[in-house]
Protein backbone atom coordinates (compact mmCIF):
# COMPACT_ATOMS: atom_id res chain seq x y z
CA UNK A 1 0.00 0.00 0.00
CA UNK A 2 1.42 3.23 -1.18
CA UNK A 3 1.69 6.70 1.03
CA UNK A 4 -0.84 8.14 -0.94
CA UNK A 5 -2.92 5.40 -0.15
CA UNK A 6 -2.91 5.36 3.04
CA UNK A 7 -3.35 9.74 3.08
CA UNK A 8 -6.45 8.93 1.26
CA UNK A 9 -7.76 6.39 3.78
CA UNK A 10 -7.27 8.52 6.83
CA UNK A 11 -8.19 11.61 5.13
CA UNK A 12 -11.84 9.30 3.85
CA UNK A 13 -12.24 8.82 7.55
CA UNK A 14 -11.41 12.33 9.23
CA UNK A 15 -13.74 13.38 6.65
CA UNK A 16 -16.53 11.07 7.28
CA UNK A 17 -16.47 11.64 11.04
CA UNK A 18 -15.97 15.47 10.44
CA UNK A 19 -19.79 15.09 8.44
CA UNK A 20 -21.02 12.69 10.86
CA UNK A 21 -19.76 15.21 13.57
CA UNK A 22 -18.89 18.58 12.76
CA UNK A 23 -18.82 19.69 16.39
CA UNK A 24 -15.70 17.27 17.06
CA UNK A 25 -14.05 19.57 14.48
CA UNK A 26 -14.47 22.83 15.19
CA UNK A 27 -11.33 24.20 13.85
CA UNK A 28 -12.29 22.07 10.32
CA UNK A 29 -15.71 22.50 10.47
CA UNK A 30 -16.26 26.57 11.50
CA UNK A 31 -15.43 26.81 14.96
CA UNK A 32 -17.18 25.48 18.47
CA UNK A 33 -20.42 27.75 18.91
CA UNK A 34 -23.66 26.41 17.84
CA UNK A 35 -24.31 27.44 13.76
CA UNK A 36 -27.05 30.08 13.32
CA UNK A 37 -29.40 28.68 11.34
CA UNK A 38 -30.10 25.56 9.12
CA UNK A 39 -28.09 26.94 6.41
CA UNK A 40 -25.29 27.17 8.29
CA UNK A 41 -25.28 23.66 10.22
CA UNK A 42 -25.26 21.72 6.65
CA UNK A 43 -21.82 23.99 5.39
CA UNK A 44 -20.12 23.01 8.58
CA UNK A 45 -21.03 19.40 7.57
CA UNK A 46 -20.03 20.20 3.77
CA UNK A 47 -16.89 21.03 5.13
CA UNK A 48 -16.23 17.46 6.04
CA UNK A 49 -17.58 16.18 2.79
CA UNK A 50 -14.86 18.32 1.16
CA UNK A 51 -11.90 16.34 3.34
CA UNK A 52 -13.67 13.27 2.75
CA UNK A 53 -13.30 13.98 -1.89
CA UNK A 54 -10.03 14.63 -1.06
CA UNK A 55 -9.75 11.36 0.57
CA UNK A 56 -11.26 9.57 -2.20
CA UNK A 57 -8.55 12.00 -4.67
CA UNK A 58 -5.60 10.49 -3.26
CA UNK A 59 -6.75 7.13 -3.27
CA UNK A 60 -8.26 7.48 -6.93
CA UNK A 61 -5.18 8.61 -8.20
CA UNK A 62 -2.26 6.94 -9.16
CA UNK A 63 -0.32 9.71 -10.97
CA UNK A 64 -1.45 13.24 -12.11
CA UNK A 65 -0.63 12.96 -15.41
CA UNK A 66 -2.57 13.11 -17.87
CA UNK A 67 -4.36 15.83 -16.57
CA UNK A 68 -7.53 15.15 -18.75
CA UNK A 69 -7.91 11.98 -16.40
CA UNK A 70 -6.44 14.13 -12.96
CA UNK A 71 -8.52 17.20 -13.48
CA UNK A 72 -12.47 15.77 -13.79
CA UNK A 73 -11.61 12.75 -11.30
CA UNK A 74 -10.53 15.71 -8.97
CA UNK A 75 -13.69 17.24 -9.61
CA UNK A 76 -15.79 14.79 -9.11
CA UNK A 77 -14.57 13.38 -6.08
CA UNK A 78 -14.60 16.41 -4.46
CA UNK A 79 -17.98 17.05 -5.68
CA UNK A 80 -19.09 13.40 -4.44
CA UNK A 81 -17.63 14.44 -0.72
CA UNK A 82 -19.37 17.38 -0.79
CA UNK A 83 -22.43 16.01 -1.94
CA UNK A 84 -22.40 13.28 0.18
CA UNK A 85 -22.17 15.65 3.29
CA UNK A 86 -25.00 17.88 1.99
CA UNK A 87 -27.27 15.21 1.96
CA UNK A 88 -26.57 14.10 4.93
CA UNK A 89 -27.22 17.34 6.63
CA UNK A 90 -30.14 18.12 4.53
CA UNK A 91 -31.05 14.49 6.52
CA UNK A 92 -30.20 15.53 10.04
CA UNK A 93 -30.24 19.25 10.29
CA UNK A 94 -33.47 20.39 7.32
CA UNK A 95 -33.79 21.32 4.29
CA UNK A 96 -33.35 24.72 3.06
CA UNK A 97 -34.53 26.06 -0.41
CA UNK A 98 -30.78 27.48 -1.03
CA UNK A 99 -29.56 23.97 -0.41
CA UNK A 100 -31.61 22.84 -2.74
CA UNK A 101 -30.02 24.86 -5.44
CA UNK A 102 -25.95 23.91 -4.29
CA UNK A 103 -27.11 20.23 -4.27
CA UNK A 104 -28.07 20.77 -8.29
CA UNK A 105 -25.00 22.74 -8.88
CA UNK A 106 -22.75 19.54 -7.26
CA UNK A 107 -24.44 17.04 -9.35
CA UNK A 108 -24.15 19.56 -12.23
CA UNK A 109 -20.71 19.81 -11.78
CA UNK A 110 -19.89 15.66 -11.34
CA UNK A 111 -21.73 15.36 -14.10
CA UNK A 112 -20.07 17.62 -16.37
CA UNK A 113 -16.47 15.58 -14.82
CA UNK A 114 -18.06 12.21 -15.67
CA UNK A 115 -18.81 13.57 -19.15
CA UNK A 116 -15.38 14.92 -19.44
CA UNK A 117 -13.80 11.28 -18.28
CA UNK A 118 -16.05 9.27 -20.60
CA UNK A 119 -14.70 11.11 -23.54
CA UNK A 120 -11.06 11.06 -22.59
CA UNK A 121 -11.12 7.41 -21.87
CA UNK A 122 -12.15 6.07 -24.93
CA UNK A 123 -10.44 2.93 -26.00
CA UNK A 124 -6.70 1.97 -26.00
CA UNK A 125 -5.57 1.85 -29.74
Amino acid sequence: MSVSHLVGIILVVLGVLAAVFPSWFGPLTGGPEPPADVFEAVERRVRGGMVLGLGLCFLALSALRPWSMSIPTVLFYLMAGALAARLLGLLVDGAVPRQWLMVAIETGVMTAAALWLWRTSGPAP
